[in-house]
């Protein structure tokens, strides 16, 4: 651009000659440019001409509609369990691109205080709230601190180091640079329990237990607290657990279920002595038995007989081992006698059934020897969180010892059944007598110990 375009093109749009020379001086090589840039900041007069500049954006970080709280669900029915958890999750209105973004998890493993604390006071992404699950978390951290605790009761609270996890107070110095007292460090459970109140509105956390904090803990009392919500979900028992059946049926069967309701009574009485407190299995025979039965149709009795033949066998094995193990001799042969009479089951599946019953015992009571709690339990054996408690509690009354002898016996029983040194039918029943009959000795040696 020229001396004299460049004037024409400063007078055109308003500018002053100071600044068309400042235009001149700073760029020569690029007037142009230069000229563009001072005229877009540059106020013009009235009728001249303005380079439009792109308007700025503003960005409102939208607040939810109602304060998000803390949850609590906890019990053994991990089934309306996990139907809570997507209730929840489902009221909290993520949108459906950015769910993920805004779904924070943890576990027993993967917990620490920090990464907590940054998921809860993250803003969230294109929706109104946050959601942080936590599974197992409050059971791992009172596990923890039960181990801290009686390790401090043992070697004594003076040469106390703390423990991995905890949160220290750095010592605060004075006004001539001494060193105040440091503060007590402060465990991960307590440091949990007392962010809790200060998590934000607009996040939604959510702690998944096998059971509740006991109510002398820091988190037990920190759920009490208002703001926080706990529900608590028991296994349902008889006529309870019956209802339970119904009402799963008439939720999976929808509008086409019958108006006398999806399953009957003889069906839901008959699948509830087969799938015994097994929530998750009953679940999916309930599923299962209503798309068989199709829409308009209601379960019946014969369909439970026709396509629960391995849940009857597993539920009886199932009795069968409680049974000898509890010492309930006179159950322990009825159970025996309708899996060999009523069922395909040979005499050795029932002995290495009863091997791996008793392999299980053995398993529990190592792990929970080694500090684990029942969920980590749970997930390395493959088991449910009820039945763990219910194994852990037997195991205990029976001893190691007395498991040991079991196992070896059975497997000496499977020996002599494939050696051929003993009819089958006799072989099976004999060794049930005789394992019952020590189990009642076990559990009265141990008592006698802890008396």
């Amino acid at each position: 651009m020229g001396m004299t375009k460049r004037r024409d093109f400063c007078r055109e749009v308003g500018l002053s000659r100071t600044t068309h020379r400042r235009v001149r001086t700073v760029d020569r090589d690029k007037p142009g440019k230069q000229i563009h840039s001072l005229v877009s900041h540059v106020s013009c007069p009235s009728g001249s001409v303005r380079f439009p500049t792109p308007p700025r954006r503003t960005v409102h970080a939208s607040a939810p509609t109602t304060p998000m709280t803390v949850h609590l669900l906890c019990g053994p029915d991990e089934v309306s369990r996990e139907d809570a958890v997507r209730e929840l999750v489902a009221g909290a209105r993520l949108p459906s691109d950015f769910a993920d973004v805004n779904t924070s998890r943890f576990d027993a493993t993967s917990y620490t205080p920090e990464a907590f604390r940054f998921a809860c006071e993250a803003m969230p992404f294109l929706a109104e709230c946050r959601v942080v699950i936590c599974r197992g978390v409050a059971a791992s951290l009172g596990a923890r601190e039960a181990r801290a605790a009686a390790r401090r009761s043992t070697k004594g609270t003076a040469d106390d180091e703390p423990s991995s996890g905890q949160v220290v107070a750095r010592p605060a110095k004075g006004k001539r640079g001494a060193s105040a007292p440091a503060a007590p460090a402060k465990s991960p459970e307590q440091a949990l329990a007392d962010y809790l109140p200060e998590i934000p509105a607009a996040t939604l956390v959510l702690f998944v237990e096998d059971e509740a904090p006991a109510s002398a803990t820091a988190l037990g009392t920190a759920f009490t607290r208002p703001g926080m919500v706990t529900r608590n979900f028991p296994i349902p028992e008889g006529a309870g657990f019956e209802r339970w059946l119904r009402t799963r049926a008439q939720e999976f069967a929808g509008p086409g279920a019958p108006s006398s309701g999806a399953i009957t009574a003889d069906a839901a009485r008959l699948l509830a002595s087969y799938v015994g407190t097994d929530m998750r299995l009953a679940s999916n025979e309930i599923r299962k038995l209503v798309t068989y039965a199709g829409p308009g149709r209601a379960v019946e009795a014969r369909d439970v007989e026709l396509l629960s033949p391995q849940t009857t066998a597993t539920a009886k094995i199932w009795e069968l081992s409680q049974a000898i193990l509890d010492g309930q001799r006179s159950k322990a042969a009825t159970r025996l006698a309708q899996l060999l009479d009523a069922s395909d089951m040979r005499p050795e599946q029932v002995i290495s059934s009863l091997r791996s019953a008793i392999t299980q015992h053995l398993s529990v009571q190592e792990l929970e020897q080694r500090g684990q709690p029942d969920a980590t339990i749970a997930r390395e054996l493959r088991m449910q969180p009820f039945a763990v408690k219910m194994v852990r509690e037997r195991a205990s009354r029976l001893g190691e010892r007395a498991l040991i002898y079991l196992h070896r016996r059975t497997l000496e029983a499977d020996l002599s059944l494939k050696t051929g040194r003993q009819a089958p039918r006799l072989a099976i029943e004999l060794l049930v007598v005789e394992l019952s009959a020590r189990a009642v000795q076990a559990m009265q040696l141990q008592a006698q110990r802890r008396g």
